[in-house]
């Protein structure tokens, strides 16, 4: 999918890829914290270091496939006040961090585009390298994010997905956590998932846009 043998595209490549991953991990991380839960920061994931938060497989899939996942941000569902919607919240953070971080990845090229004169092509590397950058902020924060949305333990959307289930029926997901990672491999790797993967990314992919658009048109008007 990527052109893996050019030097700049991967200059422009992994820095997104380890800004994105991290960016979801640290945001587990915090809203835990903010909620009363002690055990990221005490785990040391507090943290916007990317050597804390990556997972050797996810992180090939994510550059490989465009959907992936980071290592897990420990938390004890205990510390919170409300057990079910502490979890959901900590889960949710995750991807809306992505969606985020693509959104402002799309207002930031809409605005590139805007400002970029034909006297500016002096710096057209400099331009040509942050348009690449955004674009793999984009891929790979979207990608994040409709992956880790998916309703199958230990992705986030199982835990926003058990906070809306009865209190028995939830334990019994969360105790089946470590099978789901492997079902998820193995729907990931023979490609099942894709399909399904591709449209959601499409869907909200089209759906910032028309944010973006909208905002600017608003903004010029």
């Amino acid at each position: 999918m990527f052109r893996l043998t050019n030097p700049v595209e991967l200059l422009a490549m992994i820095p997104a890829l380890l800004f994105a991953i991290t960016f979801h991990e640290f945001s587990h991380g915090y809203v835990a914290d903010r909620l009363g839960d002690p055990t990221p920061r005490n785990y040391g994931r507090l943290t916007l270091n990317p050597l804390k938060h990556l997972d050797p497989l996810g992180t090939i899939a994510l550059l490989f496939l465009r959907f992936g996942w980071a290592k897990p941000v420990p938390i004890n569902p205990m510390n919170f006040r409300d057990v079910k919607k502490g979890t959901a919240l900590v889960g949710l953070a995750g991807p809306l961090s992505n969606i985020f971080l693509a959104f402002c990845s799309l207002m930031v090229g809409q605005v590139l585009e805007i400002i970029v004169q034909p006297t500016h092509y002096p710096f057209i590397g400099v331009i040509r390298y942050l348009s690449n950058f955004l674009e793999y902020m984009l891929v790979f924060n979207i990608g994040l994010a409709v992956f880790n949305i998916i309703p199958v333990p230990p992705l986030d959307g199982s835990k926003i997905f058990a906070s809306v289930l009865p209190s028995k029926w939830y334990y019994n997901l969360m105790r089946y956590e470590s099978y789901g990672q492997v079902i998820l491999l193995i729907l990931l790797f023979t490609g099942a998932l894709r399909p399904v993967l591709n449209v959601l990314w499409a869907v909200v992919y089209i759906a910032l846009s028309m944010a973006v658009s909208f905002i600017f048109k608003f903004i010029v008007s």
